[in-house]
């Protein structure tokens, strides 16, 4: 199977610091990769450059074989990437289904959006809490709402901030069979930040490790967990697997 996403020597620079470095790696259609690395590593920054929303100072990103660098925030969505926020970013004094209906007029009429929402929230489980507003949401609802307003721009590539930050072991574990769900249904690929070991290490395919900017490993979870450079960097011997 061929790259669905080609990223080629991705760099940021703010001033005088490089907080992402030279960063290359691809990813296949239906793959779900985990991001790692500590706090400042640049995982955030690295998000925000692959959908538009921070300028790349050099490198280049291909989707489905087009190069997408450089595109605005909105093209880069209806090219078939996006990304949710760090901090839950659904609108107050609104209903759910109204927050995802806003990703869903991108590309539909006010019906058509509409439907689509529903259609959203039913894939994550949250049909009957359609008509909730937004502040008497739980935590998990509203990191589920907002993967479900993330999937009515109907991305090929998922790229998902922290979803399941503040919420409980079995909570976590609601998210990841909801994501492995829509992964199985739609062969949505993904691309996940998560500081949870437990649920990075069980979600996902693949790892990628940054550190200081730069990627340091790409790998199975069993082999990254192993590393000497990401046990130092990051997980710490607790973390580490045995050979």
């Amino acid at each position: 199977m061929s790259e669905q996403l080609k990223a080629s020597g991705l760099t940021v620079r703010f001033g005088g610091l490089t907080a992402v470095s030279e960063v290359s790696f691809s990813l296949r259609q239906g793959e779900i990769i985990g991001l790692i690395g500590p706090n400042g590593a640049g995982k955030t920054t690295l998000f925000s450059s692959l959908v538009g929303l921070q300028k790349l100072s050099a490198g280049q990103i291909y989707l489905e074989g087009k190069r997408i660098d450089g595109r605005r925030p909105h093209v880069v969505a209806q090219a078939g990437m996006t990304k949710t926020f760090q901090n839950t970013a659904l609108f107050p004094g609104m209903s759910l289904l109204d927050n995802v209906m806003t990703a869903g007029l991108l590309n539909n009429t006010i019906a058509g959006a509409r439907t689509l929402a529903l259609e959203c929230l039913e894939r994550v489980g949250l049909g009957s809490a359609a008509e909730l507003m937004v502040d008497d949401l739980t935590f998990p609802q509203k990191a589920l709402g907002e993967v479900a307003r993330a999937l009515a721009i109907r991305p090929k590539i998922l790229l998902l901030d922290e979803v399941m930050a503040a919420l409980t072991p079995l909570e976590m574990d609601n998210v990841m069979a909801t994501l492995r769900d829509l992964r199985e249904r739609t062969g949505l690929t993904m691309i996940v930040v998560e500081h949870h070991m437990r649920a990075i290490m069980n979600l996902s395919d693949r790892l990628l490790v940054l550190n200081f900017g730069k990627l340091i490993a790409d790998g199975l979870p069993q082999e990254v967990s192993r590393n000497p450079r990401v046990i130092e960097a990051y997980l710490g011997s607790e973390h580490a697997q045995p050979a």
